[in-house]
């Protein structure tokens, strides 16, 4: 793994120097909307989520528009991932509260840490996903230097690059061009984003075009929701996530417009909810009649403005309308999303400024779907013709709906794509606590756990050797609810275990030597990897020290490759199996901390398997797996100098890596 470059050192000494501005500005920007002050450890990595989301697919999303884009994906893998495997992470709360409404408390949530190297490592190491999917244009260059320093691997999902961030990103090598590299998979919004993505130099193998994925956003059934009385013959005009400039255009021409057609109503919805008191108060100052629907006020034949100032119900107002507007786009944002509107079957204005979107907005008024506008006058004589002209609204309604049944899709697609990287979800996981003991257990094995379990066998009671590793003598065999299991007490080794044979320097439950290899072994035994199933782990804290036990279940009729080689010479196919296991660990940077003749087990039906995972870990890179090699080769070595008959010859290694070098192996069940 490269150490960051210079510019990455920079742009780590500029947000630590930033952080506390920041943290004041969200403490400040609280006043408006308190859900900035709420859970701001979160901001600095500070979780406190469960041990069963270890092991998530965590899905990046900054607010509201990315939650929504989410919203087919997230839906899709709940099909294939119980619900405690997921977590979306926000920026913003009213991100958050978009998705409970639409999930409640089913998919875990978390505020996503700020960019900086304390906040994104304690980020990555409590929470621990197995993939990062960020949307849309989530890149932050801390985090994901963070994510290839733990070998996470990140997926960019509907992926949206204009001219200007295509510009912006090239004037930045050497911060942002370590991540083009990097990314596993770049599901494209759009051909013409992709194009400018391949310029960045993202591969063209990891690269697809999979469609936007806010075409297949769901859309609530009309009869969900009637329309309310209030509606029946009026000509509603809806603004949707308009911004400050674009209101005071509006509002000023509005009156005027309004003369003219007294049963038209204007639905102003403004795009942040901290504006909402403000635009109420614009409305008072300009003497317009006007209905506030967070208070429960319904428009009379008088109103003339009704203000949308509540969370959530955009579409609702599109469905009501007769003629839709996109905000952001009269006033130089870039434009928001006007596939809400269209999937109701509304044709859109929009103004010119677009990059947000281009060439989706460019596709809809190629479509016949949509219309540019320059102006807030130019908007509202716009909308005079397509009123006057119902049949040609009609056919524009027409030509919206068969816009975005053309387009959808692009879930199905992005999920073709995704299904292969992230295997199968890890076994499910309880934890409880008893005097001051953290035990964890998989619920599916074993219906409970306590500390009996961890008791090994009385030493009166005779049991056969184990294969399970070097070891030190601690391991055991027992028999806990039907499963013959493996239970192994953490020891010291070396020199230090004279002073305290199996104390530890005290950590937090997660940290521990025990939980460490349990949440490993989930990790890789969801990974289709020949190692053994994790069913339960102990940390016992005791003053500045603690003890922690580990039980796995047995790998039966198995002998470890030690033992095997002291009676007889292994085949030239199980070396190959050997290798080939190996290699399945490698190729997921599964580093092993003690990779010998001890830790490889072959059993009757000559598979290889690997057991005890103290101290290992998911590692990035590619120079250090030589290295593992060459430990396994010098446990060889070592093993053949000091036992009087071992059938072990250099040749043999030149199967193993033989079988290291070679592709694929079936994946074994204990």
């Amino acid at each position: 793994m490269k150490d960051p470059t210079p510019w990455q050192r920079g742009y780590r000494v500029l947000s630590r120097l930033l952080m506390l501005p920041v943290l004041a500005w969200l403490w400040w920007r609280g006043r408006k909307e308190p859900g900035y002050r709420h859970r701001m450890g979160e901001r600095l990595g500070f979780l406190c989520t469960h041990p069963a989301t270890s092991g998530c697919i965590l899905i990046q999303a900054a607010s509201v528009g990315e939650v929504q884009a989410a919203r087919p994906l997230i839906q899709a893998l709940r099909a294939h991932w119980p619900d405690h495997a997921l977590m979306v992470s926000t920026h913003t709360p009213t991100g958050a509260a978009t998705l409970r409404d639409h999930w409640g408390e089913a998919i875990a949530h978390v505020f996503s840490p700020l960019d900086t190297p304390g906040a994104c490592g304690r980020f990555l190491d409590r929470l621990q996903p197995r993939m990062l999917v960020l949307l849309e244009r989530e890149l932050w260059p801390e985090l994901l230097l963070q994510c290839r320093q733990r070998a996470i691997p990140v997926v960019l999902v509907n992926a949206r690059l204009s001219e200007h961030s295509l510009r912006l990103y090239q004037r930045w090598p050497g911060l942002m061009a370590p991540i083009w590299s990097q990314l596993t998979l770049v599901a494209a919004a759009d051909r013409a984003s992709m194009a400018r993505l391949q310029e960045l130099g993202i591969p063209t193998e990891r690269l697809v075009d999979t469609g936007n994925l806010k075409f297949d956003t769901p859309t609530p059934p009309a009869e969900a929701r009637p329309a309310p009385p209030w509606l029946n013959g009026r000509t509603v005009i809806v603004a949707g996530s308009t911004h400050e400039a674009e209101e005071t255009a509006l509002l000023a021409a509005w009156p005027a417009w309004q003369a003219l057609h007294p049963r038209a109503l204007l639905i102003l919805v403004p795009r942040h909810p901290q504006r909402f008191e403000a635009v109420a108060t614009k409305l008072e100052k300009l003497g317009l009649i006007h209905a506030r629907h967070s208070r429960g006020e319904t428009p009379s034949a008088q109103t003339q403005v009704l203000l949308g100032d509540t969370m959530g119900e955009l579409s609702h107002w599109y469905r009501l309308s007769t003629v839709c507007f996109i905000g952001g786009t009269l006033a130089p944002i870039g434009g928001h999303n006007p596939l809400e509107a269209l999937a109701m079957g509304k044709p859109v204005l929009f103004g010119p400024h677009i990059r947000n979107a281009q060439t989706l907005f460019e596709a809809i008024e190629t479509a016949g779907a949509g219309q540019r506008v320059a102006s807030a006058d130019e908007l509202l004589a716009t909308a005079e013709v397509w009123i006057a002209q119902t049949d040609g609204l009609s056919q524009k309604a027409l030509r919206a709906t068969e816009f975005m049944q053309l387009h959808q899709g692009a879930t199905q697609r992005c999920m073709q794509r995704l299904v292969p990287l992230l295997g199968h979800p890890p076994a499910p996981l309880q934890c409880t606590g008893m005097q001051h003991e953290t035990l964890w257990f998989d619920p599916d094995r074993l219906p409970s756990i306590g500390q009996e379990q961890f008791s090994p066998p009385q030493p009166h009671r005779a049991h056969r050797s184990l294969a399970t590793g070097s070891g030190r003598g601690q391991a055991h065999l027992v028999n806990i609810a039907g499963n013959e299991a493996v239970l192994r007490h953490y020891r010291r080794g070396g020199f230090i275990a004279r002073l305290s044979e199996d104390q530890y320097w005290k950590k937090p439950a997660h940290h521990s030597r025990a939980m460490r290899e349990f949440s490993l072994l989930r990790f890789m035994r969801s990974w289709d990897l020949p190692v053994p199933v994790p069913l339960a782990a102990r940390h016992s804290p005791s003053g500045w020290f603690y003890r922690a036990d580990i039980l796995v279940a047995l790998i039966p009729d198995s002998q470890n490759v030690a033992q095997l080689l002291s009676q007889r010479q292994l085949e030239p196919g199980e070396w190959h199996a050997l290798g080939r296991t190996i290699r399945l660990l490698h190729d997921r940077q599964i580093f092993h901390a003690d990779l010998n003749c001890h830790n490889l087990l072959l059993d009757a039906r000559g598979l290889a398997w690997v057991v005890d995972f103290d101290r290992c870990e998911i590692r990035p890179g590619n120079p250090w797996k030589q290295a593992n090699l060459a430990r396994l080769q010098r446990s060889l070595r070592k093993e053949k100098g000091k036992r009087p008959i071992f059938h072990w010859n250099e040749a043999d290694w030149a199967n193993l890596l033989q079988g290291y070098h070679s592709h694929g192996m079936p994946s074994p069940d204990p």
